[in-house]
């Protein structure tokens, strides 16, 4: 069981050292993304750190832009 001590101490580090990245998309595909990915035994979190770490391999040649109506 984490302490509260534990608790202060990892949002400290968490706000001195951590962002919250976002991004805009349907509520359907929200919801058919997250269902893949439990599906696959993974997280939102995990594909889209995997996709960061992707990017930054070769930022020069990024993926194609897909806006939103």
């Amino acid at each position: 069981m984490t302490t509260e001590a534990q608790k202060k101490s990892r949002n400290k580090w968490d706000a001195e050292n951590m962002t919250v990245l976002g991004c805009k998309v349907r509520k359907s595909i929200a919801d058919d993304f997250k269902a893949a990915c439990k599906a696959v035994g993974t997280s939102p979190n995990a594909v889209f750190r995997y996709a960061l770490d992707e990017f930054m391999k070769d930022p020069k040649k990024p993926p194609e832009r897909r806006d939103q109506p």
